[in-house]
């Protein structure tokens, strides 16, 4: 078994011996890698393993090797010199680098541009309320009308008229949703006709606004039906926290201006 200074004397004389054969010819280098491979991974006594040139006498490791010719000299260099741009980048690189943003993202960020600066389709769409409410005391029947436009990205109307009436008959009232503005982003309609919004909303109670600026959100689901979520605090839970629900009755696409590709679409307005 190899004791700890045995494998520091073999690792030495194995950094030694590879170093000599880097300046070895090329035609020879191959060979003698897979010889010096081949005695260094094998437990043979230590006198095998150096060279003849190398001197193991004393406590210092001498070795005699001819001086290095310009050749070898030349050819070193000129191998450093290919490896080092890829492993160490010039400041001139970096500096590059730095200064100019990647090709790729650049043209994403300038397409995206793009794409906001031309115009957008918007919408047409309108129906019915047909929604019913649950609470502790009764259940509430809505019956009325909604409409929303949008164009070039931005809601231009939107106005919701219900009635309210209670399961016996006996008791009504209305209820209006009003002014609703969007909070995130540019409208649109979106693939299978659907839309979502965020935004707030007035509330109003017999055609009198009682609750401002009310966070909600408004679906519309693949063309077919109408969600509306109000928040349930800032309308004192009046609608118990449920969702009115609708149908839509017509859904289109609607433009002011000619799109691309020779699209031109009905202009946008109330329906």
């Amino acid at each position: 078994m190899l004791t700890t200074d045995s494998i520091i004397a073999l690792s030495i004389l194995s950094l030694l011996f590879l170093i000599g054969v880097a300046y070895n010819d090329n035609s020879n280098t191959i060979a003698q890698i897979q010889e010096g491979h081949a005695r260094i991974f094998k437990t043979i006594p230590l006198a095998n393993l150096v060279p003849k040139d190398v001197n193991t006498a004393g406590e210092n490791i001498t070795v005699s090797r001819p001086p290095v010719t310009q050749k070898q000299q030349q050819q070193t260099s000129e191998i450093v010199a290919a490896i080092i741009p890829y492993i160490m980048p010039s400041q001139q690189d970096l500096k590059s680098r730095q200064e100019h943003p990647v090709a790729g993202l650049k043209a994403s960020q300038q397409d995206l541009k793009s794409r906001q600066e031309q115009p957008l389709a918007g919408f047409n769409t309108k129906g019915t309320i047909n929604s019913l409410i649950s609470t502790p005391r009764d259940k509430w029947i809505a019956t009325g009308n909604w409409s929303m436009n949008a164009n070039n990205g931005a809601l231009t109307f939107f106005q919701t008229n219900m009635t309210w009436f209670n399961k016996s008959g006996n008791a009504t009232h209305t209820h209006e949703f009003l002014n609703f503005r969007p909070t995130e982003g540019r409208i649109t309609i979106q693939p299978g006709n659907t839309i979502s919004l965020k935004g707030i909303v007035d509330v109003g109670t017999n055609h009198r606004v009682v609750w401002k600026n009310v966070d909600s959100a408004i679906s519309v689901n693949n063309g077919k039906t109408i969600t509306i979520s109000l928040n349930d605090k800032q309308t004192n839970s009046h609608f118990a926290g449920q969702p009115i629900l609708g149908i839509v009755s017509l859904i289109t696409r609607c433009s002011d201006v000619p799109l691309q590709a020779m699209e031109v679409l009905p202009s946008c307005g109330p329906s």
